[in-house]
């Protein structure tokens, strides 16, 4: 399914290409903050040769990736507690819904007070704030396990563990899939804003450094850089999960 090619939307894509060259050279040459698409891909191409954007690129991938690995560890280890035990449920989700309520931008100023200017400061937001989407659709799939795929269980008798590897697990993944998803674009997300705010370093230093040096094209040029690292590790997540899934498939 995704190693198919969308014609349409590439399309629709290369329309809002050559939309934006046409409006940058008539409207944005008078403003001089719009670049045109010409211009944006020139400076990726100064950047990518004789700037340090590898460097920084592979520091916000490794930020992001091991950010989300830990927001789903965390999530899912969290979430399968709260929708087994019923009664963690009821007495956590209230603290929960005001944890997750705080705003990330608000707690880069606290982690900078613990961690300063660092790669740490940076994983402590992706992991606390990417780990919401995991856990509340970990727990809420996991809590909403049918009635009769738990009676098929018992009457199996099979032990707690089993029940929740066999039963619980399976009958939540595509709701954790999508928690995951959203936990992965999230931790991308999280890495550039504390990049940019808090720790000078990564693609997200790299749009501040061209803002203050008054270069809309390489601004431009980082963030074609950021969507292109978010859509990249989506569709070699969805890849993994369509294969896993096809192996259970057959596996069962």
């Amino acid at each position: 399914m995704y190693q198919r090619i969308n014609l349409p939307g590439l399309t629709f894509m290369a329309g809002l290409v050559l939309l934006w060259e046409i409006f940058s050279r008539i409207v944005g040459a008078r403003l001089e903050t719009i670049p045109s698409v010409s211009k944006i891909l020139v400076a990726l191409y100064q950047i990518a040769i004789d700037g340090p954007l590898f460097s920084q690129l592979i520091h916000t991938l490794l930020v992001s990736i091991a950010g989300w690995l830990m927001a789903c560890a965390v999530g899912l280890t969290i979430g399968l507690g709260i929708g087994i035990w019923r009664p963690v449920w009821r007495y956590s989700m209230a603290s929960i819904d005001v944890l997750r309520s705080i705003p990330s931008i608000s707690l880069i100023s606290v982690a900078l007070l613990f961690f300063g200017f660092s790669s740490k400061m940076e994983m402590v937001i992706v992991v606390y704030v990417s780990q919401w989407p995991v856990l509340l659709a970990t727990a809420a799939a996991v809590g909403a396990t049918p009635k009769s795929y738990l009676e098929s269980a018992k009457s199996l008798r099979l032990s707690q563990r089993a029940t929740v590897l066999k039963v619980r697990i399976p009958s939540a993944l595509p709701s954790i899939v999508v928690g995951v998803r959203l936990a992965l674009t999230l931790s991308i997300a999280l890495a550039v804003v504390a990049e940019m705010v808090g720790n000078p370093a990564g693609l997200g230093f790299g749009i501040v450094y061209a803002q203050q040096a008054i270069q809309p094209a390489q601004a431009f040029a980082y963030l074609l850089v950021i969507g292109l690292v978010g859509w990249g590790l989506n569709l070699i997540l969805m890849l993994v999960v369509e294969r896993f899934m096809r192996n259970h498939a057959v596996s069962s």
